[in-house]
């Protein structure tokens, strides 16, 4: 009787392991990335400055079944086009920060490609610095949503290191008040077009 109880036991402890084991088997990854970020559409972020530019970080993790969560940081800078200088104000050097967080889903095409889809939100701070004073900023934060891809290319064997290519669709809504619901809308909405070029290491 004591063997037979043992036995179960081993047993029973054996299958739970192996489900836990599954259910862990989680695999993470750490990006870093170059980014080109383009504003279209009728409003000021699209008519007033230059495309950004910047860098930015994000973490991955990503599930057997193939689906997974991951956060993105990106700090962008930009410039006013000469010739809207009066239209933009008093300000200059505009600075895009965006968070995003977004769930994936991943499709393996061949052993050295990968494609993942993207979809979350955002959270935007966009400041520029008054040109008249050295170290005071004009701030504004945004709320939004993202929708993107990713190409990825494994570089080695063992799938550690990899480089990508991502495009990426943002909506940004910020809280900018005018009596004018055409002024509002043209300071208060854009959309962002950006395409990313980086290198994953996944463990």
């Amino acid at each position: 009787m004591r063997i037979l109880t043992l036995f179960f036991f081993c047993c029973s402890t054996l299958i739970f392991s192996q489900k836990k084991k599954k259910i862990l088997d989680v695999v993470s990854n750490i990006e870093t990335k170059v980014t080109i970020l383009k504003p279209i559409g009728n409003n000021s972020l699209a008519k007033d400055v230059q495309p950004f530019y910047g860098f930015g970080f994000s973490g991955n993790l990503m599930t057997p079944i193939n689906f997974g969560i991951g956060v993105d940081y990106s700090m962008l800078f930009s410039n006013v086009i000469y010739d809207r200088k009066n239209a933009y104000g008093n300000i200059a050097s505009p600075t895009l920060t965006i968070i995003d967080v977004f769930l994936m889903h991943r499709d393996n095409i061949s052993e050295e490609f990968m494609v993942e889809e993207m979809a979350g939100f955002s959270y935007y701070n966009h400041s520029s610095t008054y040109l008249d004073f050295n170290n005071e900023k004009l701030k504004n934060n945004g709320i939004g949503f993202n929708l993107g891809g990713k190409v990825i290319y494994i570089l080695d064997p063992e799938g550690y290191q990899a480089v990508f290519l991502t495009g990426r669709l943002n909506y940004y809504s910020t809280n900018v008040y005018n009596e004018n619901p055409e002024i509002q809308k043209f300071y208060n909405h854009s959309v962002f077009l950006s395409l990313s070029f980086g290198y994953r290491f996944n463990f």
